[in-house]
């Protein structure tokens, strides 16, 4: 059971890596949108994808589009291990407990059958992303602050580091000498917040496939779909209702690295001012949501795709 759990691990590591760099140019545009109206002009970005691609690729070429590469790289690959190892080690430890032996185990690593409910799962998925979430938020924290790197910020006095793997430690040196532990771990407890995302996530694509898994057992094609829109539709929910509080956290991280008050005003709303609730909702509660929907819930899907297909080609189920 150790040696498949941690299969199962690395082959989410391998497919997180495989997918963030893939689809890593959302990722930079995501991030950009969600700090330009805080950034006092230090972050360019623009409510439109296309609009903030070709801003990007004209200031800064094609790599701007990669800038914080190494960031992403090392803090989804850590983060989904950890997590992952996490996940499988808690629920198949509590099935065997509990003794449910009706249907086989939703990850399919080995012959004993086993019923993953969802209550397992939940519990699994909790333990799993606090555990994971206080281990890798420093990583994550630097990977957003990578991201911001622009000509505009450079102007406007931000610390600028290297590209690649130096910069992401030039990044961890600075902020640790400077900010200490407490720096590293700017918006922890919003990531914590999050983590009913990953319940929700983690749940669905769990119960759907197990409920579902006859529809595309023989063809591997249509198999490799069906995994691909299983990931894509568990993120899909999960994504929309806890983005505000993905704003908020990168927000929150910027503010602090770069000395950027986060000031806040009184606001008088009336049900005519809807021109004011548009720019609020666009711009302060969901800025980049029309980027950040299509990634993450494309990066859920191939992401399970890769997973799965890696799975089999292991262990064989």
């Amino acid at each position: 059971m150790k040696s498949e759990i941690l299969l199962s691990a690395l082959s989410s590591l391998l497919s997180a890596v495989t997918t963030s760099v893939i689809l890593h140019p959302f990722d930079v545009v995501k991030t950009r949108q969600q700090v330009s109206a805080t950034s006092k002009g230090a972050v360019v970005a623009f409510p439109s994808f296309v609009l903030s691609v070709k801003h990007i690729v004209i200031t800064e070429g094609l790599l701007g589009l990669y800038e914080g590469i190494a960031g992403q790289v090392v803090a989804s690959g850590v983060s989904w291990f950890i997590f992952r190892y996490l996940f499988d080690f808690v629920r198949y430890n509590l099935e065997r407990v509990n003794q449910e032996k009706t249907e086989k185990v939703v990850t399919g690593l080995n012959n004993e059958i086993f019923r993953i409910s969802p209550k397992t799962n939940s519990i699994a998925t909790i333990i799993a992303s606090v555990i994971s979430t206080l281990f890798v938020h420093p990583l994550w924290l630097i990977k957003t602050r990578l991201e911001t790197q622009s000509p505009e910020s450079r102007e406007k006095g931000w610390k600028h580091y290297s590209s690649g793997v130096n910069g992401f430690l030039e990044c961890l040196k600075s902020i640790y000498r400077e900010e200490g532990i407490s720096g590293l771990y700017s918006g922890i407890y919003i990531s914590l917040l999050l983590i009913p995302h990953s319940v929700v996530q983690l749940v669905t694509y769990d119960f759907l496939k197990n409920r579902y898994i006859f529809i595309s057992e023989k063809d591997s094609i249509q198999r490799s779909l069906y995994y691909f829109m299983l990931g894509f539709s568990a993120k899909f929910l999960a994504a929309l209702i806890t983005y505000p509080l993905q704003v908020i956290r990168t927000r929150i991280q910027i503010s602090r690295l770069e000395s950027i008050p986060l000031d806040s005003k009184p606001i008088k709303m009336n049900i005519h001012n809807y021109k004011l609730l548009i720019y609020i909702l666009r711009d302060h509660i969901y800025p980049g949501i029309t980027t950040h929907i299509p990634k993450v819930c494309l990066h859920s899907g191939i992401m399970f795709l890769i997973h799965e297909t890696l799975l089999k080609l292991i262990v064989g189920y």
